[in-house]
C-alpha cells in the first residue's frame, strides 16, 4: 500500500519473526489482511487495541499505528507514532526508510520545516535517493532559507529526474534569486516557462534580474513588452519601468510610466508614488510641478523632502518660501546641515530679511569655516549700511 506524497511501502518487507511472540505476529498479519482488503476501520480498531510486549514490537506496532493515524488525517498522533517507531535502532532498513520518509512529509505537514531537515538529511545519508522525499527535502531546506543547500538539491533532483514536478523548479529559481545569481537565475526563468508555460512573475523577476546585471535597457524591453501583451502588471511594475527610463536618462519617459499606471488604476497615489513624481518632475527640470507634489509631500514634512523643496524654491525664486521651509528644516533638526543655513541666508538676503539672513550666515561660518559665509556677511553688512 501507498501514501501518496509520502511515499511509505507499509508491507514491503515481513515482520521479523524473533521479534515477534505468535500471538502479535498474528495480529500484525491479520491487521495487514485487512488492510490489503482495504477494511480500514477494523484494522484501525484491532492495530489500536494491541499491546506489545517488548521494544521490537512496540518499533513495529507504533510504525503501524503512524500509518493508520496517518491515512485517518491525525498528522499530530501520526508524527508521534512514526517518531517512537524511529528510535528502536534495529528496525529494519526497508523499514527504518519508509519511517524516516514519512516523517519527513509529516513534519512538513506541521509546518515544522527545521524538523524536515533533519529527517531528510539523515534519509538521504543512509538510503538512495528517493523522489518525493528529495522534493520534501528541498522544499523544507528552501522555507528554512537555506538557499545555498536548497539550490544544491533541486540541481540534483533536476539532474537524476526526467519527470520534475513545478514547484521544483520554483524552489531552484527563488533559490538563485536570494543569492543573487542572476544569469542562473535568467536561464531558469527561461526553462520554466518552455516547460509550463509563460507567466508574468516569471517575466518580472527576469527583469529585475537583468537591472541588477545592469542591462538597463533589456529590463525595460522585458516589462514594456509585457505592457503591449496586455499583462496585469502591478504597481511595482510600473515604478519599475519609470525607474528604469529614469536611469536611461529619460525622465519624461518615466512620468509617462506613472501616468499610464495612474490611468490604469494601477498605482494609486501614494507617498511612494509622489516621491518617484518629485525625482523624475527635479531630473526633467519642471519645477512648478515638482513644487506641486513636493508640497504635498511636506504636509507630512521630512528632512531630505524639505531639502528637495528648499532646492525648487531657489529655482522659482520663491524667497519667502525657501526661508520658511529652511527654518522648518532646522527646527525638525536639521540644524547640522549647512545647507539649510546657507539657502536660510541667501533666501532670507533675497527677500529683504537681513537681520535673519546675517543670523543664517553667521551660524553657517560656525559650523563651516570654509564656506562662503564670510563673503555674504561682509555683502550684507555693505547693504545693511547703506
Amino acid at each position: 500500500m501507498k501514501v501518496i506524497g509520502v511515499g511509505i511501502l507499509l508491507f514491503s518487507v515481513m515482520f521479523p519473526v524473533q521479534a515477534s511472540d505468535p500471538d502479535f505476529s498474528k495480529h500484525l498479519n491479520r491487521i495487514e489482511k485487512l488492510l490489503s482488503e482495504e477494511q480500514f476501520r477494523e484494522a484501525a480498531d484491532l492495530a489500536k487495541a494491541i499491546v506489545a510486549d517488548n521494544d521490537e514490537q512496540e518499533a513495529l506496532h507504533q510504525r503501524l499505528l503512524g500509518f493508520i493515524y496517518l491515512h485517518e488525517g491525525n498528522y499530530q498522533r501520526a508524527y508521534t507514532a512514526y517518531s517512537k517507531a524511529i528510535q528502536y535502532r534495529q528496525l529494519p532498513p526497508s523499514l527504518r526508510q519508509d519511517t524516516l520518509g514519512a516523517l519527513v512529509s509529516l513534519s512538513m505537514k506541521q509546518g515544522r520545516a527545521d524538523v524536515a531537515v533533519l529527517h531528510g538529511r539523515t534519509y538521504l545519508e543512509e538510503f538512495p535517493p528517493f523522489q518525493p522525499v528529495e522534493q520534501l527535502y528541498a522544499r523544507a531546506l528552501f522555507t528554512e532559507k537555506d538557499y545555498n543547500q536548497a539550490l544544491v538539491q533541486t540541481n540534483a533532483i533536476i539532474a537524476r529526474y526526467a519527470d520534475v514536478p513545478e514547484f521544483v523548479w520554483q524552489i531552484k529559481a527563488l533559490s538563485e534569486e536570494q543569492l543573487k545569481q542572476h544569469r542562473a537565475l535568467i536561464n531558469t526563468t527561461r526553462i520554466i516557462q518552455q516547460k509550463f508555460g509563460h507567466a508574468l512573475r516569471w517575466q518580472q523577476k527576469q527583469a529585475m534580474a537583468y537591472a541588477q546585471l545592469g542591462a538597463i535597457r533589456q529590463a525595460l524591453a522585458i516589462l514594456k513588452e509585457e505592457q503591449k501583451k496586455g499583462s496585469a502588471l502591478t504597481d511595482a511594475d510600473y515604478l519599475d519601468m519609470a525607474q528604469f527610463s529614469s536611469m536611461l536618462g529619460q525622465p519624461e519617459k518615466a512620468m509617462a510610466f506613472l501616468d499610464q499606471g495612474i490611468k490604469d488604476e494601477d498605482l494609486l497615489a501614494s507617498r511612494d508614488l509622489l516621491k518617484r513624481k518629485l525625482q523624475y518632475h527635479m531630473e526633467a527640470q519642471q519645477w512648478s510641478k515638482a513644487w506641486d507634489v513636493a508640497s504635498a509631500l511636506n504636509k507630512e514634512p521630512e528632512l531630505y523632502l524639505l531639502k528637495a523643496q528648499c532646492r525648487i524654491a531657489s529655482r522659482l525664486q520663491r524667497w519667502p518660501d525657501a526661508v520658511a521651509l529652511a527654518q522648518q528644516a532646522i527646527d525638525l533638526g536639521g540644524g547640522d546641515d549647512t545647507f539649510f543655513w546657507e539657502i536660510l541666508g541667501y533666501s532670507a538676503m533675497k527677500s529683504g530679511q537681513l537681520s535673519l539672513a546675517r543670523s543664517a550666515y553667521e551660524m553657517l561660518l560656525e559650523l563651516d569655516p570654509e564656506s562662503d559665509a564670510t563673503v555674504w556677511l561682509k555683502t550684507l553688512d555693505l547693504m545693511m549700511n547703506q
